[in-house]
């Protein structure tokens, strides 16, 4: 590729081309700030976009919510065809509304709001009128019920504002010694943690007051130790006595039976007709201390009498869970929440999403201090901090491009937190080309004495393909990701690939152009920052006991004593390597089988088993709430065993007329689309109404249904029909005639009696009375036309399968009902035939994607890989060890990582995927080397394999250690997605490393090709000429100086006309160590040699003394 033009341009203009690159991305960053459309995510969502779009299930869960929403009032179905006569009527009677004036009008707008209730009355039935009307029955037939509704001793005394709920602010306390919490001594040590919390700034400002008071006193809290007050008369937690203990305590024992047999409730103090002693009720003080403030384990159902130890218990402060809290939050975590033994555990103040979206800005300078860690080693690299900043600014208007073009040009309206995590992977590419250019550069100017044109056409040259390569392999490997169906991951996906490519061609504009800048001023001779820093290095490395040497006329300072350490640990590298290859081979590969196992067979990757997604620390007070004490008291126990199964069972939904497509932006989760109708579906066809019936008894016949007893009226509305139309033409009791909607129709019945009747039945249906019906979504649905028509049908019942979070419970229920209601479709007619069958599947839809997609994106990540290995070394075998060493490396990493306990979840299928990015590079390094060592060394195996070390042992070293580096930076955060993203980067550049190093090492030591088996040429492919290939064949047989590594270039294989590989002259260093007497020595000079270097980070020691 001729870039001869572009670098002249370059060149001559480097200014005219700074000036309108800064131009241009200064206005792409800038604009979607300013915009009010466009304002800037604040992420008070953190959770949002974690579901999946466009699977088969999610597709029919965004047509029932859509079906849903078009059943309410405002839609477009009606559940009750009386509801579109009364509409139509009130419709008719607004214009005699006009004539009475603004106020009449708005009087009689009053009037009907209260006639005609809002949706959810249509579909459920309201019973606070027979409640008031029952309530006021009992208080007449229990006339010391209602003087004890009058007396309310606790709301006049000021004690309690009402009752404890999950709405208020509310915190686990546990005794560290498992020591009971029920005596005096810990109930006394409970009051004075609750009197800190009480005391703490901004409690009194934010606290809910009584009513009863002119002046703003604060409610009390709602604890054990308040409760055993007001049940002994004392003003105050800290007045009460050891005889007050233990007769609540036996009072809770003694009225437990009625809490478990659920004949206490709440509110029985207000009723006073529960059937439960009168001392169980007083203040529903025991309902309360057993319901919210002590855990299941103290009193249970089945032993009551023994479990009598309290070892966690809750306080209720007087404050709402809303963000306006958050600042008392900040007071009392910085509180210490210990006293006598007692410790706050855990803590739920409904400011999770809040507190994480503080933290997300708040901990940002951890990522800030690793990518400045990054940024130090490119200053000490380049020996300019004039093109580090201008790193600093391409990489800055690189991510503002990409958001840019995420907001403007792409108009995505979602931005997940993940997002953030870009920066990370920009500034890793940044520095890599600028490594990759610099590198070139110097090599460039050092081998040639041509004009600066000249220079920057060679670099471009080489330079070009390398950061292309790496640019296209990253971009695609994170735009393979958009194949996920997770909202947050495609989002993720794209903002990644697009800043990729776009610090691309910042760096083929804005760097080189900065480059000549710098090479026509006085700073690219002299860095006195950088020798001061390696200075002060020097001194505080170097023992006062070792003379330290200096060599002010070099960029790097020398101590011997480093010195020696430095010159000997490559020599010990390459030893180590080939003299114990057999030792790391067989390790090495043992531990990957055993990484294997542990990953495919056993813990292996588990898949998330709870809904709720975790964003902080597991040791965080709100995270130790949601996961760990949050079920271990009544109050939230119930809900838990509703949701795991003990009541509640999954529905069986069957729909008909409605397509399940989501035509929603599947990138916005805010957007569902519209409803779309199947045009085929026709219920009034007889062939319809028999296949309908037959389908509604063929379902209660199969194993998963679960038979449910009373009145199922509207669940399969062709059977409640068909019975009705059995009746007596002529009602003998009103003489109403039904006909045609009688025994003299048979079933199946014409669409014109069917239409007629139907509307009939089911206003009869729902004007059923409440105790005999709740109204759902089950039955048909009519369009509001002037004839209503059923648009759809649902038939609902319940299975026998409960709801869990576990995948393969899941995954049964789902094929089971599936396969039965496709079969079953295979007889339906056409009108029927595009039905389906939908549950509560949300959690498991995401379950299987995250499994089934993690494992698509490693094979395409794997296959990508082996496409680079072979692009670049052109060798079947050394590329077949890489990809097995690479696949080493991604099962040991991802074996720790179960092993620390992590589950598949979004952030977890995210780093998976992109673990072969991160490991694919180290051994590109090493099998391009391998490839590319001069004749004389290829047919020696250890000779190739020390050559190819020898190259690339201190840049990969170093690669690996940056990027560990700037991930261990983000693992002091309190964010969770930090924490990972640190232990990650750790994680997989060790291992990465080591078997790179070692394990394809040593396999290139034993059984590496020789004398070129294996290997292909591109000079095949294109047209040489002759003599251009015998210089170079001639340069190829050249004796090699072992003292002295070559500094070429790889790309100048892959890019030479030749197509032969040209051997550069050997570059010799004299390295003085002080005086004039003093020998020289050779050294090797390491380079990087990748053209598609994927890491996030690499570093190139140009000199290594």
């Amino acid at each position: 590729m001729n870039l001869n033009w572009f670098a002249h341009i370059i060149v001559h203009h480097p200014y005219i081309i700074i000036s309108a690159v800064a131009v241009f991305s200064g206005t792409c960053l800038v604009i979607p700030f300013t915009l009010k459309t466009k304002p800037f995510k604040d992420f008070s969502d953190p959770k949002m976009g974690f579901t999946t779009r466009g699977t088969a299930i999610s597709n029919r869960l965004t047509a029932w919510k859509n079906l849903d929403e078009s059943t309410r009032p405002s839609g477009q179905f009606a559940i009750n065809p009386k509801d579109i006569l009364i509409k139509r009527n009130v419709t008719f009677f607004k214009p005699k509304v006009k004539k009475n004036g603004k106020k009449k009008k708005n009087k009689q707008k009053n009037d009907f709001s209260n006639v005609f209730i809002n949706e959810a009355s249509n579909n459920r039935s309201d019973n606070s009128y027979e409640n008031n009307n029952w309530r006021a029955l009992q208080n007449m037939l229990h006339p010391k019920a209602a003087e004890n509704v009058a007396v309310k001793p606790v709301e006049i005394d000021g004690f309690f504002c009402g009752y404890p709920d999950e709405r208020f602010a509310h915190i686990v306390l546990k005794s560290k010694n498992a020591e009971d919490l029920f005596t005096l001594k810990s109930l006394l040590a409970l009051c004075r943690i609750e009197h800190e919390f009480i005391e703490a700034h901004y409690y009194k400002d934010l606290c809910i007051s009584n009513q009863d008071y002119h002046v703003k006193k604060c409610c009390k809290p709602w604890s054990l130790a308040n409760y055993i007050a007001i049940l002994h008369n004392r003003t105050s937690c800290l007045a009460i006595t050891e005889e007050d203990v233990n007769a609540t305590k036996t009072l809770l024992i003694n009225c437990s039976q009625y809490f478990h047999k659920l004949q206490l409730m709440q509110d029985c103090f207000d009723k006073g007709y529960c059937d439960v002693p009168l001392e169980c009720v007083r203040h529903d003080a025991v309902f309360n201390v057993l319901n919210f403030l002590t855990s299941t384990t103290f009193l249970p159902p089945n032993n009551t009498r023994e479990s009598t130890t309290l070892e966690e218990t809750m306080i209720f402060l007087p404050l709402a869970c809303s963000t306006a809290i958050l600042p008392y939050y900040h007071e009392i975590i910085q509180m210490d929440l210990e006293y006598e033994g007692i410790s706050v555990v855990a803590m739920e103040f409904g400011i999770k999403d809040a507190l994480f979206d503080e933290c997300l800005l708040r901990d940002a300078w951890l990522m800030t201090s690793g990518a400045l860690f990054v940024l130090l080693c490119m200053w000490l690299y380049t020996e300019s901090l004039f093109l580090t900043i201008m790193t600093i600014i391409a990489i800055i208007f690189s991510l503002g491009i990409s958001y840019f073009m995420y907001m403007l040009v792409f108009e995505l309206k979602f931005f997940p937190f993940m997002n953030l995590l870009a920066i990370i992977v920009a500034i890793g590419i940044g520095a890599d080309d600028a490594f990759i250019f610099c590198k070139i550069w110097h090599k460039v100017k050092e081998e040639k004495n041509s004009s600066i044109v000249k220079l920057m056409g060679d670099t471009f040259y080489h330079a070009f393909f390398s950061m292309f390569v790496t640019s296209l392999t990253t971009s695609v490997a994170f735009l393979a990701s958009y194949a996920s169906s997770v909202t947050a991951i495609c989002c993720f996906s794209i903002f990644s690939g697009t800043a990729v490519i776009t610090n691309f061609f910042m760096m083929i504009t804005w760097f080189p152009a900065c480059v000549v800048i710098w090479e026509r001023s006085c700073c690219s001779n002299v860095d006195l920052a950088k020798s001061c820093l390696m200075a002060c290095l020097q001194r505080w490395c170097c023992s006062k006991l070792i003379k330290p040497t200096w060599n002010l006329s070099t960029t790097w300072p020398k101590c011997s004593f480093l010195g020696r350490i430095w010159s000997s640990k490559e020599r010990f590298l390459l030893d180590s390597v080939v003299n114990f290859r057999y030792i790391w081979l067989v390790i090495l590969s043992i531990i990957g089988l055993i990484s294997t196992i542990v990953v495919i067979y056993y813990p292996k990757f588990q898949l998330p088993d709870s809904s709720e997604f975790q964003l902080f620390d597991s040791s965080h007070p709100f995270e130790q709430y949601d996961f760990k004490y949050k079920y271990h008291f009544w109050f939230r126990r119930e809900e838990r065993e509703n949701l795991v199964g003990v009541n509640y069972k999954l529905p069986l939904r069957f729909v008909w007329g409605v397509l399940p497509v989501d035509n929603g932006d599947h990138l916005n989760p805010e957007s569902y689309g519209k409803l779309e109708l199947d045009p085929d579906f026709d219920i009034s066809q007889p062939e319809s109404q028999v296949w309908l019936l037959k389908f509604c008894k063929r379902l209660q016949r199969q194993p998963f249904f679960q038979p449910t007893f009373g009145p199922l009226l509207p669940n399969c509305f062709i059977e409640t029909f068909m019975r009705s139309m059995q009746r007596d033409c002529v009602d003998s009791f009103s003489q109403r005639d039904w006909s045609p909607c009688c025994k003299m129709s048979t079933f199946p019945y014409n669409s014109s009696v069917f239409y007629e009747c139907i509307v009939e039945e089911m206003t009869d249906i729902y004007e059923t009375p409440s105790q005999y019906l709740i109204p759902g979504m089950a039955g048909p649905k009519f369009s509001k036309d002037q004839f209503p028509t059923i648009k759809a049908v649902i038939v609902e019942y319940d299975s026998n399968y409960s709801y869990s979070m576990s995948y393969e419970y899941m995954h049964e229920f789902y094929t089971k009902v599936e396969n039965w209601m496709i079969e079953e479709l295979k007889t339906a007619p056409k009108t029927m035939k595009n039905g389906w069958f939908i549950s509560e599947l949300e959690f498991y839809d995401l379950q299987r994607e995250l499994s089934e997609n993690t494992i698509l994106a490693i094979i395409v990540s794997m296959g990508l890989a082996l496409i680079v290995l072979l692009l670049s070394t052109l060798n079947i075998l050394t590329s077949l060890y890489a990809i097995l060493t690479i696949t080493c490396s991604i099962f040991v990493t991802v074996a720790v990582l179960v092993l620390l306990g992590w589950k598949l979840n979004i952030l977890e299928s995210i780093t998976v995927s992109t673990a072969i990015g991160l490991t694919v590079d180290f051994s590109l390094h090493y099998t391009v080397n391998y490839r590319l060592c001069p004749l004389a060394l290829a047919d020696e195996r250890i000779a190739a394999t020390k050559y190819a070390l020898s190259y690339m042992a201190g840049p990969v070293l170093m690669a690996a250690l940056t990027t560990g580096a700037a991930g261990a930076f983000m693992m002091p955060s309190l964010i969770l997605p930090y924490i990972q993203i640190g232990i990650f980067l750790v994680t997989v550049m060790s291992v990465s490393w080591i078997y790179a190093t070692f394990h394809l090492g040593a396999m290139l030591a034993i059984i590496g090709p020789q004398n070129q088996f294996g290997q292909f040429h591109y000079s095949k492919l294109s047209c040489c000429p002759s003599s251009k290939s015998k210089t170079s064949s001639s340069d190829r047989n050249r004796p090699v100086n072992h003292s002295s590594l070559s500094d070429t270039h790889e790309l100048d294989s892959l890019t030479c006309k030749s197509g032969v590989r040209p051997i550069p002259r050997p570059l010799q260093r004299s390295l003085s160590t002080g005086g004039a007497g003093k020998n020289n020595h050779n050294r090797y000079v390491f380079t990087d040699q990748s053209p598609s270097a994927t890491s996030a980070i690499t570093i190139i020691m140009a000199d290594d003394n």
